[in-house]
Parts: structure tokens; C-alpha cells; sequence
């Protein structure tokens, strides 16, 4: 479900198709998916997908994201077509929303953790291939990431607003009693995490172009073995071993209570690295770097004490505090078998 309501309706987008892409359209039907407000839209002969961003998103984003998709369909990665405007734009705008047609992709999605042992690898074979590809794209930056998601003050921002959630429980909240105790075990492991890890290892971990949001949300798999990779709006330089953790922890079926498959996990990095090279630093901190980025984040928990209807957005909470339990418990493991078995190496 999109994060804003939708400006649109079946009238409006039959308007708005018809005066700027002279298409003229048969059906709509509303696709609750992703933070966009998607819509899949029929005309005669051929079917699209429009998305509706939510206000600020901006036009520069929009021509990043498709100068990307672009440069990754001439290297034979199989992504989305978007089509141009009789402006000649990748995009329109109507009350103050930025609007974005692409090409119907013929296929079905999956949830997360839903994924058996092939798919896992198949995922992880997917970021590799993008992520090897996207070394050779120009112009993306860290936009500020390492300092936003992976540092000391990251961490003391994190543990205020959870603080201050857990200050400001609603008295009939059903799950009152479980957040509390989510919330304080988050924030203990923030304060050790903060006054104890090394944070300028970040500077010596491998930050390259990547994705932004890969996991198994962003793929469309078809019945010929085919699979596309969708939504490439926060691409940029980040940590790569971040990106991976993050995408095995979403799609692998045995993970779905947050507890990992080492075994497995290491089989998706081992994957990965058939593509792209990771270095010491990555394998050794490897839990600790996706653990430092989800522990100090209240998302989920505040949006359903502000509206006990987002059920969704609970079990995404409590998935990722059990998967912060997990990985504090268990970085110590995971660091050494991906050394072992990876860069063959027990120390930094």
C-alpha cells in the first residue's frame, strides 16, 4: 500500500493516458504493493503498469532511476521499459505527483521469506550480476548513507526515538507489553553497539554502486526462468555486505522467524562473490553492519501504535527485532564462517 493516498482514479488515469501517451485505456486496477500507489492499466492490445509517487519524490530521482534502468537493459539485465510522454519525458506530473508509465511485466511476485534454497541462490546470482554491472555507471554517491544508517550518531538518534516511543505507548496498544520490551532490548543493544564498535572499519569495507533496496520484493519471476529487477530509485554507494545480508535475511523461507540458515547465508554470499570481490572486512563484520543499520530503527513499531489496522507493518517490526537478537547473538559465528569459508581467512 502506497504511504500517501492516491490523487488518482479509473476517470483520471483514463485522461491523463490519453493526453499525454495517446493511450487509450480499457481498465484499471489498483495493486497494493510497494510505497507507490500502483496501478496496472489495460488498453486494447496491451497492458502497463503507472505509479503515482508520493509528493517530493523528485524529477531528478525519476531520470536517475531510468537513466539506470537504461544502462542495465543494454547490458542485458532484465529490467523494466519505461515509456516516454509525447513531451518526451519519462514521466508527467499532476497535482504536484510525479507519474511514471512502464511496460506490463508478465509474471508473478513473492513475499518475503517465502523463497526455497534455489530461489535464495538465484537472488543472490541476480545482485551479483547487477551489482558488477552497476560498477560501470557514473554519477552515483553515498547521498549520505554512511551517516545516516551506519555511524555513532545514527545509533544516538536511533535510541532517542525509541526512547521516546517507548515513553509514549498508547495505554490500549494490544501488543503494549511486547513493544516495551522490544524497544528496551533494541535500545540496550544500541548503546553497546555504539560505545563499542569500531566505526571507521566502515571506511575499509567495500562501498560501491549497488541497488539501494534489493530483495526479493523488487523481482518479477515469469514461467521461462526469467526474472526482472524492479525499483531502482535508491541506488547508490553503500556497504556492499549490507545489501547482501539484507536481501538473504528477506528471502529465504527458514529465516521467517529472524533466525538465520548460516549455512544457507553462506552459500548466498559465496554466490554473490562469484561476481563481485568482498575483502576481509566485509565477511568479519559482515552481521554487525546490517545489525547496526535495524536495531535503531522504531519503523513499524510507531506506525502501528499510531493505527492498530497496520498489522503489516507489526510483523515487520517484530521480524526485524528478532533478527537484531539474532545477529547480536550470532556475529561472532557468522563472522567467522564467512572468513572460513569465503576469503579464507579467520583474521583481520
Amino acid at each position: 500500500m502506497g504511504i500517501q493516498s492516491s490523487n488518482l482514479n479509473e476517470n483520471t488515469i483514463k485522461k491523463l493516458l490519453k493526453e499525454n501517451y495517446k493511450i487509450d485505456v480499457s481498465k484499471v486496477n489498483k495493486i497494493d504493493r510497494g510505497t507507490a500507489n500502483i496501478f496496472e492499466v489495460e488498453s486494447e492490445d496491451k497492458k502497463y503498469i503507472l505509479k503515482e509517487f508520493s509528493e517530493g519524490r523528485s524529477e531528478e530521482s525519476v531520470i536517475k532511476e531510468t537513466n539506470i534502468i537504461n544502462f542495465l537493459k543494454d547490458r542485458n539485465i532484465k529490467v523494466p521499459v519505461y515509456i516516454k510522454s509525447i513531451q518526451d519525458n519519462f514521466y508527467i506530473k499532476f497535482e504536484n505527483r510525479i507519474i511514471i508509465l512502464q511496460e506490463y511485466v508478465d509474471g508473478y511476485t513473492m513475499d518475503n521469506n517465502t523463497g526455497d534454497y534455489n530461489k535464495v541462490i538465484e537472488s543472490a546470482s541476480i545482485l551479483g550480476k547487477v551489482t558488477k554491472e552497476l560498477q560501470d555507471y557514473i554519477g552515483l554517491t553515498e547521498d549520505g548513507i554512511i551517516e545516516k544508517w551506519f555511524s555513532k550518531e545514527s545509533l544516538e538518534k536511533g535510541i532517542t526515538k525509541m526512547q521516546d516511543l517507548k515513553n509514549k505507548l498508547n495505554e490500549d496498544n494490544p501488543y503494549r507489553t511486547v513493544f516495551e520490551k522490544d524497544l528496551e532490548d533494541k535500545i540496550n543493544m544500541s548503546i553497546e553497539l555504539k560505545e563499542n564498535f569500531q566505526f571507521d572499519i566502515i571506511n575499509k569495507m567495500t562501498i560501491m554502486n549497488s541497488h539501494g533496496d534489493y530483495s526479493v520484493q523488487q523481482l518479477i519471476y515469469n514461467d521461462k526462468g526469467e526474472t526482472t529487477v524492479i525499483d531502482f530509485e535508491t541506488a547508490k554507494k553503500l556497504p556492499i555486505i549490507w545489501e547482501v545480508m539484507r536481501s538473504y535475511s528477506y528471502i529465504d523461507k527458514e529465516a521467517k522467524n529472524g533466525e538465520l540458515n548460516i549455512d544457507t547465508l553462506v552459500d548466498y554470499v559465496k554466490e554473490f562473490s562469484k561476481y563481485v570481490k568482498l575483502n576481509e572486512y566485509d565477511l568479519k563484520y559482515a552481521a554487525q553492519i546490517y545489525l547496526i543499520q535495524i536495531v535503531s530503527s522504531p519503523f513499524g513499531y510507531k506506525q502501528y501504535n499510531d493505527d492498530y489496522e497496520k498489522t503489516g507493518l507489526l510483523e515487520f517490526a517484530l521480524f526485524r527485532t528478532n533478527l537484531c537478537r539474532y545477529l547480536y547473538k550470532h556475529s561472532d559465528e557468522i563472522s567467522l564462517r564467512l572468513q572460513k569459508e569465503i576469503f579464507d581467512c579467520t583474521e583481520v
